[in-house]
C-alpha cells in the first residue's frame, strides 16, 4: 500500500503513536543499542510476563517467525500488562510512543488481540486494520471493569504491533512518565533534543 493512503488509515482510526512501556532502569541500554527484541543480553529488568512470554514462544504465521524475535508495541498502552507492571514497579514504568510510521517498517506485523493468544488474528497488510476484525472500540478502550464481556475487551486493548528484531531510536518520538519524579530524572540523565518527555497521567492507571 502506498505510504499516504497507509496514513490517512492511521488517521481514520486514531492512531498517533505506537507504544512499548519499559522499566526506566532498561533506558541506558535502550538508548544506546535500541529496542530490540524479547531474547536480548541488555535488558536489565524484565517486566514481561513469564507465563505469557511461554505462550508466544511460537512462530506467527506471516514471517514463519518466533514471535520472540519481534518488539512488542501496543496501540493502546492503556492495557492489561500496564496495570500489572504498575503495581509492580509504580512510576518507574514509562512508556515509549514512537512514531505512527513505525508500522510500515518492513517485516512489522500487527495483531487484533494479545499475540500470546490462540485465535489472535496476525497481518503485515496496513488494510487489515479497518476489517471488522480489529474491534476499535474495544481496542481503545480505557478499562474492562465495566464490560458484561470484559475478557474479551481486555484482550482486544491488548493489540499489538510488532517489529522484527530492532526499533531504532530515531522513531521514538516522546516518552510517558506518570509522575515529575521521573520525568525531571529522565530530562536529567539524557539529553533528549528531539524527543519530549512529560507527565501523562491519562496514560496510566
Amino acid at each position: 500500500m502506498e505510504r499516504n493512503a497507509a496514513l490517512a488509515i492511521m488517521d481514520k482510526l486514531r492512531i498517533a503513536t505506537i507504544d512499548h512501556m519499559t522499566h526506566i532502569d532498561n533506558l541506558d541500554s535502550i538508548f544506546e543499542h535500541g529496542l530490540l527484541a524479547h531474547n536480548n543480553p541488555y535488558k536489565k529488568i524484565d517486566i514481561s510476563n513469564q507465563e505469557v512470554n511461554q505462550r508466544r514462544n511460537r512462530k506467527e504465521p506471516i514471517y514463519n517467525k518466533n514471535t520472540h524475535d519481534y518488539v512488542p508495541l501496543y496501540f493502546n498502552p492503556r492495557n492489561a500488562m500496564l496495570y500489572r507492571n504498575q503495581k509492580q514497579f509504580g512510576d518507574a514504568i514509562v512508556i515509549l510512543a514512537f512514531k505512527k510510521d513505525t508500522i510500515l517498517l518492513e517485516n512489522t506485523l500487527f495483531t487484533n488481540g494479545n499475540a500470546a493468544s490462540d485465535g489472535t488474528k496476525c497481518s503485515n497488510d496496513i488494510g487489515e486494520l479497518e476489517h471488522k476484525d480489529w474491534n476499535w472500540p474495544m481496542i481503545w478502550s480505557s478499562s474492562w471493569n465495566d464490560s458484561t464481556n470484559a475478557d474479551e475487551v481486555k484482550w482486544s486493548m491488548m493489540a499489538e504491533v510488532l517489529v522484527y528484531q530492532k526499533l531504532e531510536m530515531s522513531q521514538l518520538q516522546e516518552i510517558y512518565c506518570s509522575s515529575q519524579r521521573v520525568e525531571s530524572y529522565i530530562k536529567n540523565r539524557y539529553n533528549l533534543q528531539d524527543i519530549k518527555v512529560a507527565v501523562n497521567t491519562d496514560v496510566f492507571f
